[in-house]
């Protein structure tokens, strides 16, 4: 049994904050924008670009390039507009970073590299919180199924969505480690997502709006909503490249399934098939012991 099957009792990690970001428009000097949502994983030039979409050179010079390098937007072959660095005698890691967002063929690369940290994460968590566990203490059916206390709502929380919370926890720690290395600025960790299927627009739902929410007991506006684990993105959250979601089944050898949806917007369909129309990217489910799985 696989842990947070509500996207309603999935818990924010409080990763996105407001970002004010000085940059310099012209000759006019600095001027401070406000107003977007930055994940802690941007660099001060992701960010930018995310306030600037249709003014990228102001971006040009700021942190995360090397000197003489521009950016400027890009169409990618799937056709969404990308940000790529140009003009730079040598590129910096960042910008690096981005031009393989936007190659097929170094993407391919990229994502083994991504599969290698998500496998790696699972089952270290895995490993870790089952350490924790009495050693007599054997999951079965029963047993997962148990009630163990209520959530900040008062629904019941099983042994098993507790342990998963708990896996999940610890793998979000090891990914923020890994990924903030290997492509900073370039994923998220529980973002949630308004999607419409029927004009396939798709929105970000700002950790704040979503506490406001909670907070005048506006829930139901959150139903529908999607939140995958990780999402690999160019730099805009909005244009995702890959997406990945953690399964820890409560009964060892139990297969990590997708979730399926109960109510609509999305009655009858598996999380994975919801993810794939709304990203339009790979996406997988991870499982200790089973690793990727994109089918």
């Amino acid at each position: 049994m696989a842990a947070r099957v509500n996207v309603l009792e999935k818990p924010r990690r409080g990763l996105l904050i407001r970002v004010a970001l000085l940059t310099c428009i012209g000759a006019s000097g600095c001027q401070d924008i406000e107003g977007v949502q930055c994940t802690s994983a941007d660099t001060t030039h992701s960010c930018c670009v995310k306030k600037n979409p249709t003014r990228l050179g102001v971006c040009d010079g700021i942190e995360g390039t090397e000197e003489g390098a521009t950016f400027r937007s890009n169409t990618a072959p799937d056709g969404k507009t990308v940000t790529v660095a140009v003009g730079a005698a040598t590129l910096s890691g960042a910008a690096t970073v981005l031009v393989t967002m936007t190659d097929a063929a170094q993407f391919r690369k990229l994502l083994a590299q991504l599969d290698k940290v998500m496998e790696e994460c699972v089952e270290l968590a895995e490993q870790t919180v089952d350490r924790r566990r009495p050693t007599w203490e054997i999951l079965d059916a029963s047993r997962c199924k148990q009630e163990v206390g209520t959530d900040a709502r008062g629904k019941p929380v099983t042994r098993a969505m507790q342990l998963g919370n708990e896996k999940h926890e610890e793998a979000f720690q090891c990914v923020e480690e890994k990924l903030g290395e290997l492509i900073p600025g370039h994923y998220s960790l529980e973002q949630r997502y308004r999607y419409d299927r029927k004009t396939g627009k798709l929105e970000l739902v700002s950790q704040g709006e979503e506490q406001q929410l909670m907070r005048q007991g506006r829930q139901r506006e959150l139903l529908g909503t999607i939140q995958p684990d990780v999402v690999i993105h160019s730099g805009d959250p909005l244009q995702v490249r890959a997406v990945y979601d953690f399964k820890f089944p409560c009964i060892p050898g139990s297969p990590p399934t997708w979730t399926v949806y109960k109510r609509p917007p999305y009655q009858d369909l598996s999380q994975g098939a919801v993810y794939q129309d709304a990203f339009k990217a790979p996406t997988a489910r991870v499982a200790p012991g089973k690793g990727v799985i994109r089918r």
